[in-house]
């Protein structure tokens, strides 16, 4: 059993999510028709054969890959972020984390949040939002992994993966760590990705798969190197995509995949793709 890479820990000192509060303002993709990043002309629409290219398929899950969703982060002592789009500080961390999760064979992710209030939509007859996709059916969760971002009073923080059973409501198990306090979200988000990660191999619940990028879940916090500027364009497209707008999410996840490296804008742009062009929440 493959646990997940734990490389060195270079702790620095780099904004907190409190700085990224400050910096999250999304109003380059707040509305209208799809506009470059700098506030300039409406950027191209794009065509329907660059959006098929842009939809690359899911990861097939390995067959004995664990059915997980993700409840909401919750980020205790940390304002959200005040954004056009009602992005969060909690929601922009759950997206980053799901993202993360979305690219690997190992687990096979499934939508919860939006199916949930898409499927209610359904049920109470009300018309769906213009540009949304269907909700599809979905094959449901085994486990729920439910994080906890706590401040501490010594320059760290305890972050505290829990895995619930989806049918009993157990919690299977529990994982807990400290990381850096002013951890940047990037880097946050992926140690989130491997305590997660973590916590299924404590219940051999993980099968052996060799990840292509090995700091894509790190078991110990690693910083990402994903500048703020790259974060600020996820956000946008996140933004974006909450409401629909799918070539605004278009320009704004592609200018966040232009940083190196930058996986989870990478997965969230090839997610957008396929809702666009007729993909199911179901199906994530």
């Amino acid at each position: 059993m493959k646990r997940p890479p734990r490389p060195l820990v270079r702790r620095r000192r780099l904004a907190s999510l409190a700085a990224w509060t400050a910096a999250s303002q999304l109003g380059a993709c707040a509305g209208g028709p799809a506009r470059g990043l700098g506030g300039g002309a409406p950027a191209p629409a794009a065509s329907e054969a660059e959006w098929r290219a842009l939809a690359t398929p899911r990861p097939t899950p390995l067959p004995d890959a664990v059915r997980l969703s993700v409840a909401d982060i919750e980020l205790l002592g940390e304002p959200a972020i005040p954004a056009t789009g009602s992005v969060p500080a909690r929601l922009g961390m759950t997206e980053l984390v799901a993202a993360g999760l979305l690219r690997r064979a190992d687990v096979r992710f499934v939508e919860r949040r939006r199916f949930s209030a898409a499927v209610e939509a359904e049920r109470s007859g009300d018309a769906r939002a213009r540009g949304a996709p269907p909700a599809g059916v979905s094959p449901g969760a085994e486990l729920i992994a439910a994080v906890t971002w706590v401040p501490l009073g010594t320059g760290e923080a305890s972050l505290e993966v829990r895995l619930t059973e989806s049918a009993t409501g157990r919690v299977a198990r529990t994982l807990r760590m400290l990381v850096p306090r002013d951890a940047e979200p990037v880097g946050l988000a992926r140690v989130t990705v491997g305590a997660i990660l973590g916590a299924l191999d404590e219940l051999g619940r993980l099968p052996a798969w060799d990840d292509p990028i090995e700091a894509a879940a790190p078991a110990e916090y690693v910083a990402s190197g994903v500048p703020s500027g790259a974060l600020n364009s996820f956000l946008a497209g996140l933004a974006a995509e909450e409401q629909w707008r799918w070539e605004s999410a278009r320009v704004a996840y592609q200018t966040a995949a232009r940083a190196p490296g930058f996986l989870e804008a990478e997965a969230a742009l090839s997610r957008a793709a396929r809702l666009r062009l007729g993909g199911t929440l179901g199906e994530g």
